[in-house]
């Protein structure tokens, strides 16, 4: 009883179900767990788009039960997708078919049920927003997975997880807020002491391996693949400099926040943080020339073009920081290829990088 009176005068009130829950999500998810090790991918995924949900709107629906009550069942449907994703791989049609599914969940709608009264709907409303429709919990939890098992993966599984982040960011599901994932990859790269490093050993799974262990062969895939998947997403969110995620997931990085871009805006997408990721992918990209890592400078040419492909097409407040932002930022030799575009020439990247290279060893 005591429990129940603590949880229903706290500031997030829950049931005493929900008390319980933690332990039935446990158990639910090494049974997940399970099924995957055994090859049961297609039966973890029926059960989630179909048995999950169903039992959800079931309960509230017809049997009346409270929403805190299935919160577990909405966790355990987040995290059958996690997993699913993680061990498909992210060039399949099976792939891009788990993020379907989680259009067509939010394609459900709110979920409602008829008042005992005489008007009004009763709707199933979350701590995190309302079932089905915003998807409550999905970015909480698929953070939470990223931070705590990202590192420890598998080269193709972190590869394939990030896939389907991006695909599913590129959705704008949840009001982009599964973009934070991003910034967290970004900042791990991009805004650490990070170096290429001769890269002889396979990227296996790693129970040991924790963030700090990470270098950048391990995340350059993952950057890519957003960049690839979700690149237009994360230039838009630059662009208005949005940062609606907290605060220990916003900032940046260390050496962000030492430079003289991170004096300008330091926290969220911005377009100064934007032009850093910029600069720092052509200083992989010669660091990986340099020790002949050629997957890395292949990833980073790529990841280069997609970017600017942005900056190019659009009316682009990222260039326009650029040119208004004073001397020191027209002496970044890596950043010339911005004022290229600004001057209107339509080169290829590759020649503009090649330009700026030459001019720097002959003067």
């Amino acid at each position: 009883m005591q429990k129940l009176r603590d949880s229903l005068l706290s500031c997030s009130p829950k049931g005493l179900d929900d008390i319980k829950a933690t332990d039935e999500i446990l158990h639910d998810q090494e049974d997940v767990r399970r099924c995957i090790a055994r090859g049961e991918l297609e039966e973890v995924r029926g059960a989630a788009f179909f048995n999950r949900t169903w039992i959800v709107t079931e309960r509230y629906c017809d049997n009346g039960d409270g929403v805190d009550s299935l919160v577990g069942y909405v966790h355990n449907i987040w995290y059958s997708y996690y997993q699913l994703s993680r061990h498909t791989s992210h060039d399949t049609a099976e792939h891009n078919s788990l993020v379907l599914d989680l259009i067509r969940i939010q394609g459900q709608g709110p979920l409602t049920r008829p008042v005992r009264g005489d008007y009004g709907i009763d709707i199933a409303r979350t701590v995190e927003g309302t079932l089905w429709n915003d998807l409550p919990f999905l970015v909480t939890d698929m953070t939470e997975f990223w931070l705590n098992d990202s590192a420890s993966m598998a080269g193709s599984q972190r590869l394939n997880y990030a896939s389907f982040l991006a695909k599913l960011a590129s959705t704008r599901v949840s009001k982009d807020r599964l973009c934070q994932i991003a910034l967290i990859l970004f900042r791990d790269l991009f805004e650490t002491r990070q170096q290429v490093y001769p890269f002889g050993e396979p990227d296996n799974e790693s129970p040991q391996r924790s963030h700090k262990d990470l270098q950048a062969q391990h995340l350059m895939p993952s950057v890519h693949e957003w960049t690839k998947e979700a690149g237009k997403n994360i230039f838009l969110l630059s662009e208005v400099s949005w940062n609606d995620c907290p605060s220990t997931i916003a900032h940046g990085g260390p050496l962000f926040i030492e430079s003289e871009f991170g004096r300008q805006h330091s926290a969220g997408f911005t377009p100064w943080r934007w032009m850093f990721w910029l600069k720092r992918l052509h200083e992989f990209r010669e660091e990986a020339k340099r020790v002949q890592e050629k997957g890395v400078e292949e990833l980073c040419n790529d990841t280069i073009r997609r970017m600017l492909s942005e900056t190019k097409t659009r009316n682009s407040e990222i260039l326009r920081a650029y040119v208004s932002g004073g001397e020191w930022l027209q002496r970044e030799k890596y950043l010339r290829c911005l004022q290229k575009i600004a001057d209107g020439e339509d080169s290829d990247e590759g020649e503009v990088f090649e330009d700026d290279e030459d001019k720097s060893k002959s003067s």
